[in-house]
């Protein structure tokens, strides 16, 4: 099934610039997937239709992609933000980089492999504390299991 995507955080399409990239990937000390940049330069901030993801015997809805841009009036969905906001909670080399309707979020796991991350839902209320549940083994996999 083919991903389209709609707005959402902005009202037109905002590219990410590769001075962006490099700045976020310096910030992070991470090397993004190159499947995950190819997508999320010309989709930042919008959403994937489908959106629904299985995750154990439920789903979710992904709401949008985090931004690489920074944006001072939409900071709260940048990818850079969310890193910064959840570090106390998400394991060393664990990253957001989506977020669900219910808060919860969508993550690289740089923790087995420095250049080929998992995909990781990181659900923040599970046991009072957030919990980590394996997605897919590649950005481009997690958006194959996206459906209606």
């Amino acid at each position: 099934m083919t991903v389209h995507w709609r707005h959402r955080i902005w009202k037109a399409t905002r590219p990410a610039t590769s001075e962006e990239v490099a700045a976020l990937e310096e910030e992070l000390s991470v090397t993004l997937p190159d499947d995950y940049k190819r997508v999320a330069v010309l989709h930042q901030g919008m959403a994937p239709d489908p959106c629904v993801l299985d995750i154990g015997t439920g789903n979710t809805v992904i709401c949008e992609l985090l931004t690489i841009s920074k944006d001072p009036e939409f900071r709260a969905y940048s990818m850079a933000h969310a890193c910064e906001h959840f570090k106390p909670h998400l394991p060393a080399g664990v990253y957001p980089f989506a977020s669900t309707g219910a808060g919860d979020l969508i993550c690289f796991d740089y923790r087995e492999a420095a250049h080929a991350p998992k995909v990781i839902f990181y659900f923040t209320e599970e046991a009072g504390k957030g919990a980590l549940h394996p997605v897919a083994d590649s950005f481009t996999d997690f958006l194959s299991m996206l459906h209606d």
